[in-house]
């Protein structure tokens, strides 16, 4: 189904008082840099919300993806969270890394941030520069599914303008 007919039909029924208009949740991006690098950092708030919390409980994994530009460099990063029935993993794509915990607001804080993610040399950058990210969801092992009808099928994103270099702030550890 194409993504004006999920959102028309979708519009339909929220309307007709079938189902609750959904809405990405808002994110922030953030940039940063050292003596060579700008990164990027993104956080979303207000995850998981009723209805991923409820796909990740039924042992589904959920990937939480964000894709990062600024001018012409870009960077992706994915977060896949499941629960085992005993314990959340959350893995990073950036590292490969499997975090787990048995505290569901400590997964989903894991899981909603993406932290310093290099885009590339500061000297390759031209300004004003033009920044952005969006982020979406998905079920890799479930493609059948497309669970973006709780964000009403849009992903959650942010936009900004940068005039120079000296408003990309030092990265702070």
């Amino acid at each position: 189904m194409s993504a004006w007919l999920k959102a028309l039909t979708l519009g339909i029924a929220a309307a007709l008082g079938l189902s609750r208009a959904a809405e990405p949740p808002p994110l922030t991006l953030r940039l940063s840099r050292d003596a060579t690098t700008i990164y990027a950092s993104v956080e979303v708030y207000e995850l998981p919300g009723t209805d991923l919390e409820r796909l990740v409980e039924a042992s589904f994994v959920v990937r939480l993806e964000a894709t990062i530009w600024a001018g012409r460099a870009a960077v992706e990063a994915y977060r896949d969270i499941r629960y085992t029935g005993r314990y959340y993993e959350i893995r990073v794509s950036e590292t490969g890394g499997v975090h787990r915990t048995a505290d569901p607001a400590a997964a989903w804080a894991i899981a909603s941030r993406f932290s310093r993610l290099p885009l590339g040399p500061a000297t390759a950058v031209s300004f004003p520069l033009s920044a952005g990210c969006k982020a979406t969801i998905s079920l890799p092992e479930d493609p059948g599914h497309d669970p973006m009808v709780v964000w009403g099928y849009r992903a959650a994103a942010d936009y900004r303008e940068i005039d120079s270099l000296g408003h990309v702030p030092y990265w702070q550890p």
